[in-house]
């Protein structure tokens, strides 16, 4: 794994400091997309009328490629919880990536179906050699979240509480794919909503800009690209851009996420789709 590894750095001299933003962004980062995505100024999420709601039971299955590298393996579900709606999220590199940047993530997204409002959020991080528990509570009337963190690196464990204001209902980033769905999805219309993933709340801008036919081992898609306004804010701080392919349809599937960095372009494509059981 060593000489594996000198071989590489040789290769990708230039690439390597870099690797060391995937800290704040990594494999979901990107998902976020998938993942690959504020304030009370604009609209708030309840206030959108959505189009479209989403059965639980769903599956969407992700490869992901760096500099034409396979890069990493995502799978994304929705599911129920009580009245809740629960989004699970795992993703772990491969490959190239693999040895210079191992990613392990597995995260749980909480929110009410009807305003899609973010209950609280679960995330195991295991990203280089960093490696995180988080849990964030929104408690939307009161207007504040708690945010409970523990480093696992190092020699001892090291943990934070903190409380920090909201405006209200937001979303973390795995809600917000969801809500984003929901929308008509119209090409030239911006839409506005709130992302809060612990820190900040930051108003995210979406835009439709145009139609295209793209191809994915899942098939071939009539689609809408969107462009999500996240970088240089308090979701990912430093310098990109990044690209949505949704399904020309009523369920507007994330077909193909499209990310440029500092360390690289990311290209994820959808790879498989389950429905969900007939008659949820």
């Amino acid at each position: 794994m060593i000489q594996v590894r000198a071989r590489l750095r040789r290769k990708f001299p230039a690439s390597m400091p870099r690797l060391a933003s995937l800290q704040a962004a990594g494999w979901c980062g990107l998902v976020l997309l998938l993942a690959g995505l504020s304030i009370a100024a604009v609209r708030s999420a309840a206030a959108v009328p959505v189009r479209v709601r989403i059965a639980p039971g769903e599956r969407l299955y992700y490869s992901a490629t760096w500099r034409l590298w396979p890069a990493g393996h995502a799978l994304l579900m929705l599911g129920r919880r009580g009245p809740r709606r629960e989004i699970t999220f795992s993703a772990a590199s491969t490959g190239v990536v693999s040895v210079l940047f191992p990613v392990r993530d597995q995260i749980e997204s909480f929110y009410h179906p009807h305003s899609f409002c973010t209950q609280s959020t679960h995330k195991h991080t295991l990203e280089g050699r960093r490696k995180l528990r988080t849990r964030i509570v929104f408690h939307t009337r009161a207007r504040f979240l708690q945010l409970q963190e523990t480093r696992l690196q190092g020699p001892r464990a090291i943990s934070k509480n903190i409380t920090r204001p909201i405006p209200g209902c937001v979303l973390d980033l795995f809600t917000a794919l969801y809500y984003v769905r929901s929308l008509p999805l119209k090409i030239g219309e911006v839409y506005n909503f709130p992302v809060n993933e612990g820190g900040r709340t930051v108003e995210v801008k979406l835009v439709p800009d145009l139609k295209e036919t793209v191809i994915t081992p899942a098939g071939t898609f009539h689609t809408i690209r969107a462009v999500p306004h996240i970088f240089h804010t308090a979701v990912f701080h430093r310098p990109g851009k990044l690209w949505i392919w949704f399904s020309d349809d009523k369920l507007h599937l994330p077909v193909m996420v499209k990310a440029q960095v500092q360390w690289g372009t990311i290209i994820a494509h959808l790879t498989r789709y389950v429905e969900p059981p007939a008659g949820r």
